[in-house]
């Protein structure tokens, strides 16, 4: 929707304006232009002295309004242990071994703290939607954990639900404490999606399911999760 008609017919909740350039999409900008909203979306967009009536009003006086960007990769526990001297000159797999002992000892604190503080980040940066890829489980809740965060927050959030379970002991890369058996994940995985996955359009809270790399998952693991992501 992009005129001052539209807002008129839509009771708008929130009006930006006074923006120094509104970027509406790789096409469109509006020099000292506005933005309507209303039920959490956008409804409307004009120029300078076309602003409908708001319930609230704010001033981008001075500033660039732009739509939010859009992360589509993050490992966000890692945020715990990204300036962690022993690890950060190897190889990745050097990298890996040497923070698994580290990540074994995550919990439900630890993963709040560090979506937290790692969404807090990405909206500083502009950032308003991120998926994630937690696959470290040595205690139950992390990923709930996460989506707590995120509520708190007002961050729209993909949380995917990953997994290893092919340890040392059987041929993976990861020590036994940081994985779980197949049945372990696809029960969790099921009870995520069921308490937390949002369907609907515009869904600030969603649940994918992403098992790890090929030398952490069965490739047993890897089907039985698809078969449960399509069902």
């Amino acid at each position: 929707m992009t005129s001052a008609a539209v807002a008129s017919v839509t009771a708008v909740e929130l009006l930006v304006r006074d923006a120094e350039l509104l970027v509406v999409d790789g096409e469109r900008e509006i020099p000292g232009g506005w933005l309507a909203t209303a039920g959490g979306r956008v409804t409307a967009v004009g120029p300078a002295g076309t602003e409908p009536e708001a319930q609230a009003t704010v001033s981008a006086a001075g500033r660039l309004v732009t739509p939010g960007l859009v992360n589509t990769h993050h490992h966000i526990y890692q945020n715990l242990t990204r300036a962690y001297a022993p690890a950060v000159n190897g190889s990745l797999f050097d990298w890996l071994i040497t923070l698994y002992p580290l990540w074994a000892a995550l919990d439900e604190e630890a993963a709040h703290v560090s979506a937290y503080v790692g969404m807090a980040e990405l909206l500083m940066g502009g950032c308003t939607t991120s998926s994630d890829h937690l696959y470290v489980h040595p205690r139950p809740g992390l990923v709930d954990a996460e989506i707590r965060a995120a509520r708190d927050i007002g961050f729209r959030f993909h949380a995917t639900r990953g997994s290893m379970t092919r340890s040392v002991e059987d041929g993976g890369l990861p020590p036994r404490s940081v994985t779980q058996t197949d049945e372990e994940v696809l029960a969790d995985s099921e009870r995520l999606i069921r308490a937390h996955h949002d369907p609907s359009p515009g869904a600030l809270i969603r649940v994918a399911l992403a098992p790890c790399s090929p030398f952490s998952v069965t490739r047993e693991l890897m089907t039985a999760t698809a078969e449960l992501a399509e069902r």
